[in-house]
């Protein structure tokens, strides 16, 4: 039979130098669904197994900060009305007109619920977080005669108001996941810090271990971004960066695929968006065995495109997360090698499985070994596949920026030499849109001696989500590649 996966694997090098120790090898892994090589008489149904494929359902939960500071308004004029009200110690004060943060979500809910996209054997439930999580519906099918039972469950979250126990919120989300057998999504938001962090980080792998991502959407200025970050990369999800009225982002960064921070009107958007990409699954549930020779360690399994993401190297098999059926799916494995003699070396074997969604079947690839040869002809050695390092370099940007943020509050001279090292690297990979909101930030520097709080996290969240997709033809000789890479 068969495989509906296909496999692209490439070192960066495919020599290395004898008797070196501690040598950095790159390994490019590219994914690709090959969904017309199924044969359906392997499966039972025979060609209902395709229909299956390419109709398989949806199990989401909406998880929502129904914190006090859900309530502030965001977008559109407001009047004061010379009223205050107390919530859970915070003063607020109480205007007419505009939209608040839960507001808008409610909104995007009822627009997600009622997109012709869904389909009747879709699935999806509702979690509020606050001091406490509570589910508001149960997994319900997203059918006409639920539609009022669904929309009573949305507007129940204004009934709501507290701390941000968000740890409580995703720990209850999986519960609920445990028993479903689609293709699974929990989609976050919050505008705040958590009280419950230790949590949030043991749910995320957990998470991830139960293949169900995470797309996390921060509102405001307040919330962690490390945290977001860490959830997302763990489960293989994506974040977004929602800003309000009152973030300032001097310049908007937009490119073919839109803004790198969005506006809380455009939540819905994203979700329907969200729902697109989750429809696009053809292969769920991809897991890496990485058998290594003695001695070969591991250091990095990054996902390098569409999106940058970390897996979590502590986890066997690693997670990998769902591959689309219109576009391939990158990772970059990075690993030190110790010394060798001259010689051709199998360094370690690469295993794949995944699930085949709507027809309950785990399929998996023959594994495949990582070979290269040790020399000591240093010609050899220095002979660099492109593709590979062009992906490398696409996951470093993300490690500049983050570097570039903790010197600007102490050296913001290195920050801006770090920053103008991330920039070149934007130029060269041809991504317009990271470029632009590096070089706002440099201009910040420059004039303010320090990075915004809105440009930082329009940074962190748009070195993750704004990525580019490469090929061996975008120009970057081995040279430049080994000056950017410090290779």
């Amino acid at each position: 039979m068969s495989k509906m996966l296909d496999v692209k694997i490439v070192p960066h090098r495919n020599y290395l130098m004898a008797d070196t120790p501690d040598q950095k090898l790159f390994i490019e892994l590219k994914l690709s669904s090959n969904k017309l090589n199924i044969d359906a008489a392997s499966f039972p149904g025979g060609d209902a197994a395709n229909h299956a494929l390419s109709a398989s359902s949806l199990s989401i939960v909406f998880v929502v900060d129904t914190s006090g500071s859900m309530r502030e308004i965001v977008s559109g004029s407001t009047q004061f009305t010379g009223q205050t009200q107390t919530i859970d110690g915070n003063t607020y004060n109480l205007v007419t007109g505009g939209e608040s943060k839960i507001g808008i979500i409610i909104d995007g809910l009822k627009k997600f619920v009622g997109s012709s996209k869904l389909k009747k054997t879709d699935r999806i439930s509702i979690v509020k977080f606050d001091d406490d999580a509570k589910v508001l519906l149960p997994f319900t099918d997203v059918d006409d005669k639920n539609k009022n039972m669904i929309t009573e469950a949305i507007e129940n979250l204004l009934k709501y108001s507290g701390g941000t126990s968000m740890g409580a919120g995703l720990k209850t989300a999986l519960g609920l996941m445990s028993k479903e057998t689609s293709s699974r999504r929990i989609i976050m938001l919050t505008d705040g810090q958590t009280s419950d962090e230790d949590l949030v980080r043991e749910t995320a792998s957990e998470l991830a271990r139960e293949n169900t991502p995470v797309i996390a959407i921060g509102i405001g200025e307040d919330w962690n971004e490390d945290l977001i970050t860490d959830i997302t990369d763990k489960t293989q999800g994506k974040p977004f960066y929602a800003t309000t009225e009152t973030t300032v982002i001097p310049v908007p960064v937009a490119d073919a695929n839109g803004n790198i921070a969005i506006k809380p009107s455009d939540i819905p958007e994203v979700m329907i968006k969200e729902l697109d990409r989750a429809v696009s699954e053809s292969l769920t549930g991809v897991s890496l065995t990485i058998n290594a020779v003695q001695d070969v360690k591991i250091d990095r399994i990054t996902r390098v495109y569409p999106e940058v993401s970390e897996a979590d190297i502590n986890i066997k098999p690693h997670s990998l997360g769902n591959i689309s059926k219109t576009d391939s799916t990158v990772f970059i494995i990075e690993a030190t090698i110790p010394e060798r003699q001259p010689l051709k070396s199998r360094l370690m074997q690469l295993g794949l499985t995944y699930n085949v969604p709507g027809i309950n079947f785990r399929d998996e690839n023959p594994p495949e070994d990582i070979i290269v040869e040790f020399t000591m002809d240093e010609s050899k050695a220095s002979v660099i596949d492109q593709e590979v390092m062009q992906w490398v370099q696409q996951r470093n940007v993300g490690g500049l920026v983050e570097k570039a943020i903790k010197e600007a509050a102490s050296n913001p001279s290195n920050a801006a030499k770090t920053l103008d090292m991330a920039r070149r690297m934007t130029v060269k990979l041809g991504n317009g849109a990271m470029t632009r909101m590096i070089e706002q930030a440099q201009n910040e520097i420059k004039e303010n001696k320090t990075i915004s709080l809105g440009t930082s996290k329009t940074l962190r969240i748009g070195s993750r989500t704004k990525t580019v997709k490469l090929d061996a033809g975008q120009g970057l000789s081995d040279e430049q590649i080994r000056k950017l890479a410090g290779i």
